[in-house]
């Protein structure tokens, strides 16, 4: 392996010797996926990577994923998170694209509301604020792991309810027109096979706005538990970002959200998002 592994706590790992930006040899990015795979969450410090670097390293995981309801940016498959305008102003909290933001501080894995999720996300700090705007992390096969054999055998077979635009209303309140009220709800099994590493892990989120053939007052105690068992502090990793930090994470077994900011302050993040391939399976 041409790379040092430092494991951080309670989960993840920050990789030390790797300057991604100058290429990875074939066997180092097999060393630095499996990586990812085995401690859900990697950090890269000082990688400062060019919207072209970043997307070329994307590629090496698949396919990025394309209009995510994203600001414009230099390439289509690179997403722009930021509260600044093309003018340089800071936007207003009502604009929509803030409110697009404000979503993702609910906890929650990439592209849930589509048939075939995302596998990958790589994270890169441009501006940061000096306070705030951290990102905190969750393994759901830590949580897994964490339920009792009973509960764990009361919810496998369970499909949980993806409804984007529900949990659009809860963290984002309205925008008319907004394409996100289009989404159908998606099904998922609540429980889940990892397709690289074959382990079991839960598949929830606070996008998770139901369960198949429950109502919702049957529903909510269930998830709210799995939830509570997922993010609790001492299994929570939060990322305090510094420019040129690269994060990256498997959304297959991953939860994260973000934290809010002075928004006097401008924060840009540069995302790829790399397409599933496959149905989630059920464990």
């Amino acid at each position: 392996m041409g790379f040092e592994v430092r494991p951080l706590a309670p989960i993840g790992a920050e990789i030390c010797g790797l300057a991604l930006g100058r290429g990875l040899a074939d066997a180092d990015f097999e060393d630095l996926r499996r990586t990812i795979v085995e401690h859900g969450v990697v950090v890269l410090h000082d990688q400062h990577l060019t919207p072209a670097q970043h997307v070329a390293l994307g590629r090496r995981f698949g396919e990025p994923e394309r209009g995510a309801f994203n600001e414009d940016t230099p390439d289509p498959e690179l997403i722009l998170l930021t509260n600044r305008g093309r003018d340089g102003q800071i936007l207003p909290a009502d604009d929509v694209r803030m409110r697009l933001v404000n979503i993702n501080e609910g906890w929650h894995t990439d592209s849930s509301f589509r048939p075939i999720p995302a596998t990958f996300s790589l994270f890169a700090a441009v501006v940061v604020p000096p306070v705030g705007g951290d990102t905190f992390f969750a393994s759901l096969r830590v949580a897994w792991e964490a339920l009792t054999p009973t509960e764990q055998d009361s919810v496998r077979g369970l499909v949980g309810l993806h409804d984007y635009k529900k949990a659009f209303l809860r963290f984002g309140s309205t925008v008319p027109g907004n394409p996100i009220f289009d989404l159908p709800v998606v099904r998922h099994p609540l429980v889940r096979r990892h397709p690289e590493s074959g382990e079991t892990t839960l598949y929830t989120s606070e996008h998770v706005m139901g369960i198949e053939g429950m109502t919702d007052d049957e529903a909510r105690p269930i998830l709210e538990r799995l939830l509570r068992v997922a993010i609790a502090p001492e299994r929570v990793y939060r990322h305090t970002f510094r420019v040129g930090d690269l994060v990256i994470w498997d959304n297959r077994h991953m939860i994260h959200r973000a934290q809010g900011f002075d928004q006097e302050h401008v924060r840009v993040m540069h995302h790829v998002r790399i397409a599933g391939t496959e149905p989630v399976v059920a464990a």
